[in-house]
């Protein structure tokens, strides 16, 4: 067991190592011999844990999308309705601790490599459909379930491109612009009173109170970096 716990610790340590490499040096710099500078330990270190480049660039993709999945439990844990548990899936995606433009760039990188790997594939088609059952299990409050599910869809496809446009430096875009931007679609997307808009203003001003604190601490920082 405690091999294994080790184990389980270093591959985190280089997984953050490697993340780290694509944001500095970019998806084609990024060589398992700075991974191991970065992480402190020999090129021989990181074969050991990582068969090659491609098997370490699928756990960095892991982790980010780890770092995603972690976001968004801590702002369900505060979520009480289905307005908040929507909202809250939005700003997990934007909130500024994982959204800026250096992060995004390295994703950029990254996802170049998935058409290149069945893993990779497969790990990103995992979180891909993860995001939109999030996001159809709470639209289905609002909308018949079929039409829920292209919703869902439709808003996967808009998170994906911003964060392209950003970490493509084609348009600098930041945390509250982006959620700005989803907020316009959605109210697009669904039937909207007064009432609802009134709530979904609520929603949104609420999580947006909860990620600056909650996402924000120490705690939980290192709690995502250590994933």
């Amino acid at each position: 067991m405690r091999s294994r716990s080790i184990r389980t610790i270093r591959r985190a340590e280089l997984s953050k190592a490697a993340f780290e490499a694509v944001v500095l040096y970019g998806l084609r710099g990024t060589t398992l011999e700075k991974v191991g500078e970065i992480a402190g330990v020999s090129k021989g270190v990181v074969l050991h844990h990582f068969k090659d480049k491609s098997s370490l660039l699928e756990a960095v993709i892991r982790r980010t999308n780890g770092m995603l999945s972690t976001s968004l439990v801590e702002l369900y844990r505060h979520a009480e309705t289905p307005y908040e548990r929507l909202w809250a899936i939005i700003i997990a995606n934007f909130h500024e601790a994982i959204f800026n433009q250096t992060v995004c760039q390295a994703w950029v990188s990254l996802m170049a490599e998935v058409p290149h790997s069945r893993e990779c594939q497969r790990v990103q088609t995992a979180n891909y459909a993860r995001v939109a059952s999030n996001f159809t299990h709470e639209l289905k409050h609002f909308v018949p379930r079929p039409e829920a599910q292209i919703i869902a869809r439709q808003m996967n496809l808009l998170i994906d491109g911003i964060w392209v446009r950003v970490g493509s430096r084609v348009e600098p875009l930041d945390g509250e612009r982006a959620i700005c931007d989803l907020e316009c679609a959605l109210m697009k997307f669904l039937p909207v009173d007064d009432e609802s808009a009134r709530q979904h203003r609520a929603a949104r001003r609420k999580i947006e109170n909860v990620a600056r604190i909650a996402l924000g601490t120490r705690a939980f920082l290192e709690k995502a970096m250590a994933l």
